[in-house]
């Protein structure tokens, strides 16, 4: 086994190591080049497909299925429930995000959330969480995650085989930076756009705006967001297909935002965090917005005009 970890729940130990096996062969496809073409299909989503969207879906599959506390997998190629076993836990899945970034070597990756006591769609929430982080398929193999409350980096090391865990014990640092793609920013809401424009405001040359990053890969993004400090966003759009945003909630967002939180960070779909939205479907979408919790805080003080 190429994981030595030991979770604060014993029986997450397997389905870390499962998880973390599952990135290791698609980091090494991704090496070799392989899957870097589009498929002839879309997932549950409408989104197109490459073909190492469904490899590392395959990949992830087949570990999680060695593993008897695995009783179901929700993966956003697959259209609802799987069922491994009868154990106590179930797994979300993005297998591969930014896969169109992985097409032209923007680092791709994996997101992955553990829940308890979940049997059917509405189950999946934030209050039933339990480890949630994502990996990064870049220059090296990483990965980022909490498992409970305690939070932890993953580096791979290749000429070994083995990672290296290592706590991240501080809180996430504060930066004056904003991943978005402002190309939208005139079918966001009124609300939005004035307040996007507020951060990029110079105050009279006094104050320095906000700087802009935009990687178009979420895994990226919340790699530097961890890192650095600031705010990643996905809002939704006054345009079809984008009225609740375009990321998922329970595989994208909710992992997302359970590994901020336990780096002092907070989320928001505008209204409320996104821990606390209610779960209606697999494959829901909704506006996120992550980052430094005072941030956050300023966002939903903007939608509510104050």
């Amino acid at each position: 086994m190429s994981l030595s970890f030991n979770s604060r729940n014993s029986e997450l130990d397997g389905i870390y190591a499962a998880l973390f096996s599952a990135g290791e062969a698609i980091y090494a496809e991704l090496k070799k080049g392989s899957g870097l073409k589009f498929a002839a299909s879309g997932n549950e989503s409408g989104d197109e497909q490459i073909e190492l969207d469904i490899i590392a879906d395959e990949a992830f599959f087949k570990t999680l299925s060695q593993d008897n506390h695995v009783r179901y997998v929700v993966s956003e190629e697959r259209p609802g429930l799987s069922k491994l076993s009868d154990g106590p836990y179930s797994i979300a899945l993005d297998p591969l995000d930014g896969s169109k970034a992985a097409l032209i070597g923007i680092p791709s990756g994996a997101i992955f959330g553990v829940f308890e006591n979940a049997e059917v769609a509405k189950d999946f929430n934030g209050q039933n969480i339990i480890s949630g982080g994502f990996f990064v398929f870049g220059m090296n193999l990483e990965a980022y995650f909490a498992d409970g409350p305690d939070v932890y980096k993953g580096l791979f090391d290749q000429d070994a085989g083995t990672w290296e865990i290592i706590a991240l014990p501080d809180a996430m640092p504060s930066a004056d930076i904003l991943a978005i793609n402002g190309a939208n920013q005139l079918v966001w809401d009124q609300w939005l756009q004035d307040h996007y424009l507020s951060l990029l405001d110079t105050k009279n040359g006094t104050v320095k705006p906000y700087n802009m990053r935009w990687f178009a890969s979420m895994v990226s993004d919340l790699k530097r967001l961890l890192l650095q400090g600031g705010i990643f966003a996905y809002p939704a759009a006054n345009r079809k297909g984008y009225e609740r945003g375009h990321l998922r909630l329970v595989y994208e967002a909710i992992p997302m935002s359970f590994l901020i939180r336990a780096m002092g960070g907070a989320s928001t779909d505008g209204d409320q965090s996104l821990l606390d939205v209610p779960v209606t479907d697999l494959h829901q979408k909704t506006p996120v917005f992550i980052g430094n919790a005072d941030k956050i805080a300023d966002i939903e003080a903007a939608k509510r005009g104050n």
